[in-house]
């Protein structure tokens, strides 16, 4: 058994061990440097607003609208757009105040700008959004608190070529309403024709669209979107691992890993595909993440496009 668990260990620690330490040192070294628990650390940046790699989806033009409140300007909303934002093709923030250092889409409200009124708000943006309509092919809605990896979007939509479909995608809740719907934290995606098809049919014109305020933006959505023959589909990679992650990734992670290793490391025999087992399912073509807060954004932003380690192509 000892020489079995010697071995398994060995394996795994000159496999994995020296990315796990590079990552914690470039934690630690960002963390000294910028003060990581700053949340003011990028609030003034000069960085350009459009980074996106002319290489994937050139002709495929994504216009990505943030969800966010004033309160959230300093502490989420400018850490999005310094990072994954900017490789949108088009990106708006959709609030009610203006901000210098954020490309805000002003919505006009009467009530106050609260998650109860979540709904009434969607509305005013779904229509502000409809104005650009032909600018874009598709249209990607987050939360301020969410990630997302662009590229692997870009691909993902290229592959389903449902461009002149009527199409949503996300990562789907069985429940709340018939065919379930897409959850708004890491995002869901809107064709065009989808878009047209909410504002010119559904909103505030069909009866099977609520008009009754309330915080659950993405369950109307789905519902305004299927009264007017909108399409639910799920952004699945080989139709298993779904690429929009609407749970808290570390912390999930955390336990998941945690809970397995005790249970492997209680047993008498320790093998390589014991370890192995401690894997978490995820894919390389994720597309978002929730629950991410601003400062972590950089760290996603490094593991994502700047990482190399060595021996892995």
């Amino acid at each position: 058994m000892g020489s079995i668990l010697h071995d398994s260990l060995g394996n795994w620690s000159g496999n994995y061990l020296p990315l796990l330490l590079g990552m914690l040192a470039g934690c630690l070294l960002f963390s000294v440097r910028h003060g990581i628990g700053d949340e003011r650390i990028c609030l003034a940046t000069n960085l350009p607003n459009n980074i996106s790699s002319p290489s994937i989806g050139r002709k495929l033009r994504i216009l990505c609208y943030i969800n966010t409140f004033p309160r959230n300007y300093e502490t989420q909303a400018i850490h999005a757009q310094n990072t994954w934002a900017r490789r949108c093709d088009g990106f708006q923030f959709t609030s009610t105040v203006r901000h210098p250092k954020l490309s805000v889409l002003v919505i006009n409200m009467t009530q106050s700008e609260i998650k109860r009124h979540l709904w009434v708000k969607m509305r005013k943006i779904l229509r502000a959004i409809y104005r650009q309509a032909d600018e874009y092919d598709y249209f990607f809605k987050a939360d301020d608190d969410a990630y997302a990896v662009i590229p692997n979007l870009r691909r993902f939509l290229i592959s389903h070529n449902d461009s002149l479909e009527p199409v949503m995608w996300g990562y789907r809740w069985m429940k709340l309403c018939p065919g379930g719907f897409f959850s708004g934290g890491p995002g869901y995606v809107l064709t065009r024709n989808a878009l047209k098809r909410i504002v010119e049919q559904a909103i505030d014109r069909h009866p099977d669209c609520p008009t009754t305020d309330e915080d659950k933006e993405d369950v109307k959505m789905c519902l305004c979107g299927q009264a007017v023959g909108v399409k639910l589909k799920d952004a699945k990679w080989e139709n298993r691992i779904n690429l929009f992650y609407p749970f808290n990734l570390t912390l999930r992670t955390d336990r998941m890993a945690r809970n397995k290793l005790k249970a492997i490391l209680d047993r008498k025999q320790v093998s390589d595909s014991d370890l192995k087992a401690i894997k978490v399912d995820f894919s390389s073509a994720h597309i978002g993440f929730h629950y991410v807060r601003g400062v972590e954004m950089y760290i996603f932003e490094f593991l994502t496009y700047f990482l190399r380690p060595i021996g892995l192509d």
